[in-house]
């Protein structure tokens, strides 16, 4: 009679385990699947930013990988007027590229044909300036600009942007 009684009990326990687990799987699971996938999603989003170019550490890329590019030299902007004085900088502009970057080959032969949109984006950015704050302000206009050029060629394969500019007031 004990040992019936014993293999009921372990029946029982059996029975009790099964059915646990069964209500884990068809509720706890399906919870946390959805969960994961929140959180992939949240990292992805993540990622994507990360991933735009801007704010990244460049330093990492070796230097016989970069080439430079002098897009143009001695090029006259008109800059921030400031206290009734206009200014305007004479302003040259080289482009590092990434010769390792998956983008490098398609993205190098464009670089001459989109000059123009280049020094457009030069213009934006240095409209904000006086002649005063482009001598100061060298690392954020170079930031800012590389910004609009890596928006032109939709590509993280331009590095960094040297925006030379000798600024003068009337």
């Amino acid at each position: 009679m004990k040992r019936n009684m014993l293999a009921i009990v372990i029946l029982a326990a059996t029975l009790i385990n099964i059915s646990l687990s069964a209500v884990l799987l068809f509720t706890v699971v399906p919870k946390a699947k959805r969960t994961d996938a929140l959180i992939e999603k949240i990292v992805a989003a993540v990622e994507l930013e990360t991933e735009s170019g801007i704010g990244k550490d460049y330093g990492t890329v070796a230097p016989e990988n970069q080439e430079e590019i002098v897009l143009f030299k001695d090029k006259v902007i008109n800059l921030k007027s400031d206290n009734d004085k206009s200014g305007f900088a004479q302003v040259s502009v080289t482009l590092t590229l990434n010769k390792k970057h998956d983008d490098y080959a398609k993205l190098q032969p464009l670089i001459a044909s989109k000059e123009e949109k280049i020094v457009a984006a030069v213009r934006n950015v240095l409209k904000d300036y006086t002649a005063v704050d482009v001598s100061e302000s060298t690392d954020e206009i170079n930031a800012k600009t590389l910004e609009r050029v890596v928006e032109i060629f939709q590509s993280t394969c331009i590095i960094e942007v040297t925006v030379n500019a000798f600024a003068v007031e009337q």
